[in-house]
């Protein structure tokens, strides 16, 4: 008998995720139903919630690694992207005042977030400030997270953006002072010169 193995199991818009285990691709089917409140009786599918790749037969099941997200999809139901629902359409387009253009560099930004939250300190100052500058229930809808953890996460962002200011303020400060003391006449007077003393 396969050994049980942990997975996270997602409903299709992301908006329930329940944990569980499972020995078989039948076995994770059953527990999916009865996490997410599906009839036994109504058939489903799962895929990858990364990439919708369905999970066909048990074979496949088992070279999936421990805590995979798993989706399960009810009849109708297509796995799509995160932001693909354009969650920036409508009224939440002008509340943000900003064209499509900045709307696809949101949605690319925040998808990079949820799969590597330290991916924070790579971003260039103006994706940090567009992050500090979301409406804080639009940045939670699409981290598909809580409105504090959304605040918690333009609040490191503004923390880091803040740390880069200090430090490009005191290398300018450095370059400054460096400047300065090779456009010095004194530059090589470092010292305290002795006067001589004429002898009687």
């Amino acid at each position: 008998m396969s050994e049980s193995r942990p997975f996270k199991i997602w409903n299709s818009d992301r908006s329930i995720k329940k944990g569980t285990v499972a020995a078989t691709l039948e076995d994770l089917l059953k527990k999916g139903r009865q996490l997410l409140g599906i009839p036994e009786s109504e058939p489903v599918s799962a895929v990858l919630e990364e990439d919708g790749t369905e999970i066909s037969d048990e074979d496949y099941f088992a070279f999936i690694r421990h805590n995979t997200t798993i989706m399960m999809l009810r009849t109708g139901q297509k796995w799509m992207p995160v932001g693909a629902d354009d969650p920036f359409g409508g009224d939440e387009v002008d509340n943000l005042d900003c064209n499509m253009e900045i709307s696809d560099r949101l949605k690319h930004l925040i998808a990079g977030l949820q799969k590597n939250i330290t991916r924070i300190i790579t971003l260039s100052n103006d994706d940090l400030q567009l992050i500090v500058e979301m409406d804080v229930a639009l940045l939670a809808h699409l981290l598909q997270d809580t409105e504090n953890f959304a605040k918690s996460i333009q609040e490191a962002c503004q923390r880091h953006l803040d740390e880069r200011t200090q430090t490009a303020e005191a290398m300018d400060l450095l370059r400054l002072y460096h400047t300065a003391r090779q456009s010095s006449p004194y530059v090589e007077d470092t010292g305290p010169k002795r006067q001589k003393h004429a002898h009687t």
